[in-house]
C-alpha cells in the first residue's frame, strides 16, 4: 500500500471551513421565519448554497491534506458535478424541511435521507475525480460507517437548524454551538470515508485535469467569496431589521399612546382621558363661574345579555349604545366608557332643562330595539347626574355623587334619571364603619393570598404562581384588591399589609419547594406606596434569606406607571433587585406611558401584557399586531413575556404561536387559596404531588377582571 501522511494545518482549515458554513446555514434558517415570502425563499438558497459549498470545499481541503508521494491531480468535470451535486442536496433538504411552523417528522426524515445522500455522492464523487491509473481499493466497513456517520449528522444538522430558529433566548451561543456539532459531524464523516481508501504501490496520477495548486486556488476563492458575501448580506439585513424595528417602535408608540387615551372596543374616550376632560372643564368653569354636568349611564341587566348571548353578542351591542348615544351629543360634551356597561358623559355650560331634554332623549333612544346578529334586543338605561358647584367642587365628589345617584334610580326600578340628592348618599355602604373593619383585618387574621398559575405557553404545564391579596371579610365574604386597596393605600395600612404578604408568599414558596416544586416562581405585585418604601430591598431580600430562598425563584411586578412616575429611583432600585439576582416584571403594559422605548432604560426582565390587549386580539387585527410587535420587542431586548387574562383556547393558541413564553387567566385557572393547589397539581397529572392541608375555600363567582395585591 501506498504510505500516505495528513497535513495538520489542513485539516483544521478544512474543519474551519465546515463550521463557518454550517453557522451561515444556521443563520440564514433563522430568518426564514420572520422574513418575507421573497426574502424567505433567498434565504432557503442561501442556506442551501451556503450549506453545499462548505461541505464541498471541506471534502477537497481534506483532499488536499492528504499527502502523497507524487502529485495529484483531478478530473474537472467529477470535481465541478461534485459541488453540483451538494449544492443540490442541501437547498432541496431545506426546501423540504421549513415549510410550516414546527418540522414534522416526515419532512425531517425525507430532507435527511436527500442531505445524506448527497453528502455521500459528493463524497465518493470527489474521489472518484482522482486522475489515478490504478483503481483505488475500498474496505466496505469503513465505507458503511461513512455512511451511517451521514445520515447521524444530516438528521441531525437539519434538527438544529429548524429547530433553533424558533429560539429567542441565547440564539447566537446556541447556533454557535449547534455549528460545532455540524462542523464536527461532517468532518468526522469525511475522514472515516477517506480512511476507507487504499492505494497501491505502483499507483501514479493520469497528465492533465485539475492540479492540486489549481484545485487549492478554485477551491479558497469560492469558499471565501461565497462566505464573505453571505456575511456582508447578513449584516446588511441585520441593519436594515433594526432600522424597520424602530419605525415600528414609533408607531406602536402612537398606537399605544391613543390605547392609553381611548377604549378599544367602542372608540371612546376611556377613563384616563375622561378625567383630563374633566380637569380642563372643571378649571374653565372655576374662571367663568359656570355650572357643568357629570352624568353616569349603565345598561339594567346586561349582564343578562351576556349570559344568554355571549359576550360577542354584548360587545357588540355596547358598540351599538356607544354609537346611539354619541348621535345625540351636541359639540363640547364628552362621552367616555369606564369599562364593562358603565359610561360617563360630560356636559359643559349646561342648565337644568339641557340636562332634563337630553336626559329623556337618550332614554328613549336606547329603549328602541337594538338588531344585533338576527336578533331584537330591548334594553333600558339609569342615569345619574351630579351638578358643579353645587355638589361638590372636586372630581371624586361629582363622579361618587353622580354615581350615586344612578345607583338611587336602579333601586327604584330602573329604566329612568335623577339629578343627585343627599339622601341618595345612603343607599351607599357606609364609609367609616368599612374602615373601622379594615384597619382590624390584619390583627384578625382575615387577609388571605390566593394564586393563580402561570403555564408554559407551548407546554401548558406549571411555571409558577402570582400571589394575589384577599379579604375574609367576616359579613361580605371574600373581597378583591379594587375593593379595599385604594383605603389600604389611603390610611398607609397597605406598608403593614405589605409586610405580611411577603412574609406569607415567601413561606408559602419554602412550603412548595420542600415538597419537591423547587422550579416554582413566584410573582409578587408591589403597589406604588410599597415601591416607594425606602426599606423595600430590604424587607424582601431579608424574608428571602430567612426562608432559604434563591431570589431568581422571586418576581416583583410592577406597573409601567409606577416605574415611569420617579424614573430615577425606579432604575435606582430596580437595578439593586436586578443585581441581588430578583426577577422584576413589568406589569399591565400598555396601560401607563407605553413608551416602548424606556424598555432599554428600565432594567427588567418580564413583561406582562396586559389583559385590555388579549380581550380584542381576535376580533381586531390591531390589537393582535401591537401585541405581536411587543412579544418581538421584547425578544429583542432579552425579556420573557407573560400574557395575562387567558379566558378562551383561541387566545392560547394565537399567542402560544406568537411566541408568548407564559400565560395566565381563568382559561388555566381562577386564583386558588394555597391550599387548593394540590388539587390543580393533581388535574395537571404532575409525577409530584403537595399534601393538602388546611381548610378548603372556593373563591365565589367574580367578574373576570384581574386584580391586584
Amino acid at each position: 500500500m501506498l504510505d500516505v501522511s495528513w497535513d495538520p494545518v489542513l485539516i483544521a482549515i478544512s474543519f474551519l471551513v465546515a463550521f463557518i458554513a454550517s453557522f451561515v446555514a444556521l443563520d440564514s434558517a433563522g430568518k426564514i421565519s420572520g422574513a418575507s415570502r421573497k426574502a424567505a425563499i433567498w434565504w432557503r438558497m442561501a442556506g442551501g448554497a451556503t450549506l453545499g459549498i462548505g461541505i464541498w470545499s471541506m471534502h477537497f481541503i481534506g483532499m488536499l491534506s492528504m499527502k502523497m508521494p507524487m502529485p495529484m491531480s483531478y478530473q474537472f468535470w467529477l470535481t465541478a458535478g461534485s459541488l453540483g451535486i451538494a449544492i443540490l442536496a442541501a437547498t432541496s433538504a431545506i426546501n423540504i424541511a421549513v415549510p410550516g411552523n414546527s418540522l414534522s417528522f416526515m419532512r425531517w426524515l425525507f430532507s435527511t435521507l436527500i442531505l445524506s445522500t448527497g453528502v455521500v455522492a459528493m463524497h465518493y464523487t470527489g474521489m472518484a475525480a482522482l486522475m489515478l491509473h490504478e483503481e483505488i481499493s475500498w474496505n466496505m466497513t469503513i465505507v458503511s460507517l461513512s455512511v451511517v456517520i451521514a445520515i447521524v449528522a444530516s438528521g441531525a444538522a437539519i434538527w438544529l437548524a429548524f429547530h433553533l430558529r424558533h429560539r429567542h433566548k441565547g440564539v447566537f451561543i446556541n447556533r454557535v454551538a449547534a455549528a460545532l456539532v455540524m462542523g464536527l459531524a461532517i468532518c468526522a464523516m469525511h475522514y472515516t470515508g477517506m480512511s476507507a481508501a487504499s492505494f497501491q504501490h505502483e499507483a501514479h496520477t493520469m497528465s492533465g485535469g485539475v492540479s492540486e495548486l489549481g484545485l487549492s486556488i478554485w477551491v479558497s476563492a469560492t469558499t471565501l467569496a461565497l462566505l464573505g458575501i453571505m456575511l456582508i448580506i447578513s449584516l446588511v439585513d441585520s441593519h436594515f431589521r433594526t432600522h424597520r424595528l424602530t419605525e415600528n417602535l414609533r408607531q406602536l408608540n402612537k398606537q399605544l399612546e391613543l390605547k392609553a387615551r381611548f377604549d378599544a372596543l367602542t372608540g371612546l374616550a376611556n377613563r384616563h382621558q375622561m378625567d383630563l376632560s374633566l380637569q380642563d372643564c372643571l378649571h374653565t368653569s372655576l374662571l367663568n363661574k359656570k355650572q357643568f354636568a357629570v352624568m353616569f349611564l349603565d345598561i339594567d341587566h346586561f349582564k343578562l345579555i351576556n349570559d344568554a348571548w355571549g359576550h360577542q353578542m354584548g360587545d357588540e351591542l355596547l358598540i351599538s349604545v356607544a354609537q346611539r348615544i354619541t348621535s345625540k351629543l351636541s359639540q363640547g360634551m364628552t362621552l367616555a366608557r369606564l369599562g364593562g356597561d358603565e359610561f360617563i358623559l360630560l356636559l359643559p355650560d349646561s342648565d337644568d332643562d339641557k340636562i332634563s331634554s337630553l336626559s329623556m332623549t337618550l332614554l328613549d333612544e336606547i329603549r328602541r330595539p337594538f338588531a344585533i346578529g338576527g336578533h331584537a334586543l330591548n334594553i333600558t338605561l339609569s342615569l345619574g347626574v351630579s351638578l358643579y358647584p353645587q355638589h361638590g367642587e372636586t372630581l371624586h365628589e361629582l363622579k361618587f355623587k353622580a354615581d350615586a345617584a344612578m345607583y338611587h334610580i336602579k333601586q327604584e326600578g330602573r329604566n329612568g334619571w335623577a339629578i343627585y340628592r343627599p339622601e341618595m348618599s345612603k343607599s351607599i355602604s357606609a364609609e367609616p364603619s368599612f374602615l373601622q373593619d379594615l384597619t382590624q383585618a390584619l390583627e384578625r387574621e382575615q387577609f388571605e393570598l390566593w394564586y393563580q398559575p402561570t403555564y408554559l405557553a407551548e407546554l401548558k404545564e406549571i411555571h409558577g404562581f402570582e400571589a394575589l391579596l384577599r379579604w375574609h371579610h367576616p359579613e361580605q365574604g371574600v373581597l378583591l384588591p379594587n375593593v379595599f386597596l385604594p383605603s389600604l393605600e389611603k390610611t398607609g395600612l397597605i406598608i403593614p399589609v405589605g409586610v405580611w404578604a411577603i412574609e406569607q408568599a415567601c413561606r408559602q414558596l419554602r412550603f412548595w419547594t420542600e415538597q419537591g416544586f423547587s422550579q416554582w416562581t413566584l410573582s409578587f405585585n408591589l403597589s406604588p406606596i410599597q415601591f416607594e418604601q425606602q426599606d423595600i430591598f430590604e424587607v424582601i431580600s431579608g424574608t428571602m434569606q430567612k426562608y432559604n430562598l434563591e431570589p431568581s425563584r422571586l418576581i416583583l411586578e410592577v406597573t409601567e406607571s409606577t416605574a415611569l412616575k420617579n424614573l430615577e429611583r425606579s432604575i435606582e432600585l430596580l437595578d439593586t433587585f436586578n443585581h441581588a439576582g430578583f426577577t422584576v416584571s413589568i406589569d399591565d403594559f400598555g396601560t401607563g406611558y407605553s413608551n416602548l422605548l424606556m424598555l432599554n432604560v428600565l432594567p427588567a426582565k418580564e413583561l406582562k401584557i396586559d389583559k385590555s390587549f388579549i380581550d380584542s386580539m381576535l376580533e381586531n387585527d390591531k390589537s393582535k399586531k401591537i401585541v405581536e410587535t411587543i412579544i418581538h420587542v421584547a425578544r429583542t431586548m432579552d425579556m420573557v413575556v407573560v400574557a395575562e387574562g387567558i379566558e378562551t383556547e383561541e387566545q392560547q393558541l394565537m399567542l402560544a404561536s406568537l411566541g408568548c413564553d407564559y400565560l395566565q387567566g381563568y382559561y388555566f385557572s381562577r386564583p386558588l387559596p394555597a391550599e387548593q393547589v394540590p388539587w390543580l397539581v393533581l388535574q395537571n397529572k404532575s409525577d409530584k404531588q403537595i399534601i393538602p392541608i388546611g381548610k378548603n375555600q372556593i373563591e365565589p363567582a367574580l367578574n373576570s377582571q384581574k386584580n391586584h395585591a
